[in-house]
């Protein structure tokens, strides 16, 4: 496959070299003793050979076989056109330019002494002028070195920049890749911390709800078998049917936290709105204030997971009629208030299981904080603020 073609390259000797055809033609007529006019008949057929492997090597990839062959077969219909006329020496000068870049080591120094004799040639005025004679050849020749060495310095001093830049540009694309492969990695782990989380949280509540439920009724049928007292053995079925309702209701309102509103799904006042809604559903009134203007935040999921564990522990624990939560959208953070008409508890001696600890935990994880208001008798005001993260 053919390398990007580098049309300046390509096209500038192309236009030179319909000059030069056109000079040396006008030259043939203007200077007839010395430069035959029946020489202009080879101009036309060896311009189109030498216009076409240069139009050719512009296409080619860089220093391949292809692009050296095309090279010196250029060079070579290039020496007849000077030796007829010296005009032909501006599309000779490119050599310099090709040998530099398509040629390596010892065979673009030849590339390039060739092109200084073909352009030593085309100065002195070609074997037709006086000028032609050894030692001036030699002189002329010892300044296209000159230049060509120059020339080539720079022209690998401009190659080595730009390989410089490919080289630095790979590098960031891969490092760019290695990023997005390690934040997808990331992204997983917190995922699966996430879900770990969640079934430990589960875990503990069940162990200390329905569990605690079940062996109470296990224990209370294990008293029933051995009782000949009817009164009391229908008290005791009483209290295993109130705990068996009771842990019921636990495992609904579990099943219910694992079912909760999904941010993917709504924004997070739709998602509050959800839970308000199930909250109610289980008997009591709840009202959603938003106050500022909404916005999607990375902390969304945290400030939603603390609602709803306030939520579940204003019914579960606290026997709260009412409850209000209050979201509030501010400059720089987010904060969302869960007040309910419960029991209320003293913070200092909460007792284990409550959730506050982890409602804390997913706070001070997200760098916010998060504070308890509660008295016994008086209801519990849970207030999160968290950083905006505005996405």
């Amino acid at each position: 496959m053919g390398a990007m073609r580098d049309w300046p390259t390509t096209l500038v000797p192309l236009i030179l070299l319909a000059a030069s055809v056109a000079g040396a033609v006008l030259l043939t007529a203007i200077v007839p003793q010395a430069y035959a006019p029946s020489t202009a008949w080879f101009f036309v057929p060896l311009a189109l050979l030498l216009g076409g492997g240069r139009w050719l090597l512009g296409g080619l990839p860089r220093q391949s076989g292809a692009a050296r062959v095309t090279f010196w077969a250029t060079t070579a219909v290039t020496v007849p056109l000077v030796l007829l006329n010296p005009v032909f020496g501006l599309v000779a000068f490119f050599g310099y330019v090709d040998s530099a870049r398509q040629l390596k080591g010892i065979e673009a120094l030849a590339g390039l002494g060739a092109t200084a004799v073909v352009c030593a040639i085309a100065q002195t005025g070609g074997v037709s002028s006086p000028l032609f004679t050894p030692w001036v050849l030699a002189l002329f020749f010892l300044i296209n070195v000159a230049i060509a060495g120059s020339m080539a310095r720079l022209d690998k001093a401009r190659q080595d920049r730009a390989d410089g830049l490919e080289r630095i540009n790979a590098e960031l694309v891969e490092s760019q890749r290695r990023n997005e492969a390690l934040q997808a990695e990331l992204v997983a782990q917190a995922r699966d911390t996430g879900v770990a989380e969640e079934r430990a949280r589960l875990a503990r509540e069940i162990h200390d709800t329905v569990a605690q439920d079940l062996v109470g009724i296990i224990a209370q049928l294990g008293a029933v078998s051995g009782l000949d007292d009817l009164a009391e053995r229908e008290r005791r079925l009483a209290v295993v049917d109130e705990t068996a309702r009771k842990a019921l209701a636990e495992v609904r309102r579990s099943v219910q936290a694992l079912s909760s509103p999904r941010l993917d799904e709504a924004d997070l006042p739709a998602a509050l709105a959800d839970l308000l809604t199930g909250w109610r559903g289980d008997g009591g009134h709840a009202r959603l204030i938003v106050d500022g203007d909404p916005r999607p935040s990375a902390n969304d999921p945290v400030i939603l997971r603390i609602a709803q564990e306030a939520l579940s522990n204003a019914r579960r624990h606290a026997n709260a009629a009412n409850v209000q939560v209050e979201l509030g959208y501010e400059p720089g953070h987010v904060r969302v208030t869960i007040a309910d008409d419960g029991a209320g508890f003293s913070p200092a001696t909460a007792p284990h299981g409550v959730g506050l600890p982890g409602m804390r935990g997913r706070a001070e994880e997200a760098d916010g904080e998060l504070t308890v208001d509660s008295e016994p008798g008086r209801g519990t005001i849970i207030t999160a603020t968290l950083p905006g993260r505005w996405r």
